[in-house]
């Protein structure tokens, strides 16, 4: 068995890769920014019944 000295590769700079990762990002925030918001009425009724933690309030005194 050989042994050879270690040594460190250096760092490999894919263009392409980097190129992929960048067009998946704008494609993903443009998606984002057009995908239609849920319009669901039981979603609003199961809100307005909680508090910003997702608790579900127990008393009717008002905010």
């Amino acid at each position: 068995m050989a042994h050879i000295a270690s040594a460190p590769r250096g760092i490999v700079f894919r263009p392409d890769l980097l190129v992929v990762v960048a067009l998946t990002g704008i494609l993903g925030f443009t998606l984002g920014q057009s995908w239609p918001a849920a319009t669901s009425t039981t979603a609003e009724t199961a809100l307005s019944s909680e508090d910003w933690h997702g608790n579900v309030r127990r008393s009717t005194w008002p905010d």
